[in-house]
């Protein structure tokens, strides 16, 4: 029995979910104003790196390690290995949050808090990182990843409650981890992070409404790539202390499921041709 599922069939996505991630982006700008108002952008990120330094460096280590690329193909390929249509919008996803990170980080250019504040000023954990602040691509990537991942989620009901609560407050506590680190702006988090969730509605809103994008071609490209990315995760040194143990973990885990989704497509194709 395999897993395969046809991409030109969406899953059955309540309209509820989308409305979740509206609702949540809409606060997250919301936020944007309210800062750009009271001008708190810079005390507020003081205040954040501060007091968030209760919990250990190690925890916020691998909490922004959790909103890096490579954790997020991790995630989204395991996911997809179970819901194949995900990996065509998976890809759209990521082309697209590509494109639009790495193209306003160098036309804006916005220093980061060391920059501006001195090291002295912050705590910093991992890389001193200076340069192209804004938006945050880590607050991005979270809740890009975790919105994409809700959409195609199965559960209803107060499981799938749940399991926004669950995905949604690690995807914001990853985002927020931007800030302890001494990385980013709170402003650069909640623009990375409202933008991460509207691009996952509209990586699954283009792949399901654009047929040449719901192809086995891109679905297996998409495979081949992601189990590539994963298994080099395996082997990955992340600039931040104490996230190897996460990096093998994660890496293992998702080669696994997505070599089991590439050994289930291979025993179809061939029970199809006999």
């Amino acid at each position: 029995m395999t897993s395969q599922q046809n991409p030109s069939q969406p899953s059955q996505c309540p309209m509820k979910t989308e409305t979740l991630l509206y609702l949540v982006s809409s606060l997250l700008l919301a936020g944007v104003v309210v800062l750009s108002i009271t001008d708190a952008n810079v005390s507020l990120f003081l205040w954040l790196n501060q007091h968030l330094q209760v919990l250990p460096d190690t925890f916020w280590s691998n909490m922004t390690f959790v909103a890096d690329t490579l954790f997020a193909v991790a995630v989204l390929g395991s996911v997809a290995s179970l819901r194949p249509a995900m990996f065509n919008s998976g890809l759209v996803l990521l082309i697209l949050g590509a494109l639009f990170v790495q193209g306003l980080k160098p036309a804006l250019d916005i220093l980061r808090p060391a920059a501006v504040l001195g090291t002295d000023a912050v705590h910093i954990i991992g890389p001193v990182l200076k340069n192209h602040s804004f938006p945050s691509g880590h607050s991005f990537t979270a809740l890009a990843t975790a919105g994409l991942v809700l959409l195609y989620s199965p559960f209803t009901g107060s499981r799938g409650a749940l399991v926004s609560v669950l995905v949604l407050g690690t995807a914001l506590t990853a985002a927020l981890s931007r800030a302890a680190v001494g990385a980013h702006w709170p402003m650069d988090i909640l623009v990375g992070s409202a933008a991460g969730l509207l691009f996952a509605i509209l990586a699954k809103t283009l792949t399901e409404k654009l047929s040449w994008l719901q192809s086995r071609g891109i679905e297996w490209f998409s495979a081949a790539l992601l189990t590539i990315t994963c298994i080099s995760l395996i082997f990955h040194e992340s600039n931040y202390p104490a996230t190897r143990p996460l990096c093998v973990i994660s890496g293992v885990l998702s080669t696994a499921l997505l070599l089991r989704y590439g050994w289930q497509t291979w025993q179809a194709r061939q029970a199809r041709a006999g």
